[in-house]
């Protein structure tokens, strides 16, 4: 990977049904891009993780859906206000060239980012 040598396999499209009509297209990776997700995981998480807020939940070790609700349920009580905003795309418009420009980001980070081939 690190030699540039890895490209990933096409997905496979998959189109599931919904209970109000349409479908749901999901694009299922192949197990060797599965390995090569999980190398990259196992190379970087140990320098990020402890970058992270202890309140980030999403895809982190030993945090879970059911701890982030616990952790809200708590705090819902304290507050008699609620925010509710649409998340839909914000990971898509993030501007991307900013992690090349973050000097936090580990030099294992910087290797996998500059291994995508899209133009950032």
């Amino acid at each position: 990977m690190v030699a540039g040598a890895y490209f990933p396999p096409p997905v496979r499209v998959v189109s599931i049904p919904k209970k109000t009509g349409g479908e749901r297209v999901l694009g299922v990776p192949t197990v060797s891009d599965r390995i090569a997700q999980m190398v990259v995981k196992q190379m970087i998480e140990p320098d990020l993780e402890p970058l992270f807020l202890p309140d980030s939940y999403g895809y982190r070790p030993m945090k879970s859906a059911l701890d982030a609700v616990g952790v809200t349920r708590q705090r819902c009580w304290k507050y008699d206000w609620v925010l509710e905003f649409d998340i839909k795309g914000l990971f898509d418009n993030l501007p991307h060239d900013l992690f090349n420009r973050n000097p936090i980001l580990s030099s294992n980070a910087r290797c996998v980012i500059a291994l995508d081939e899209k133009p950032f």
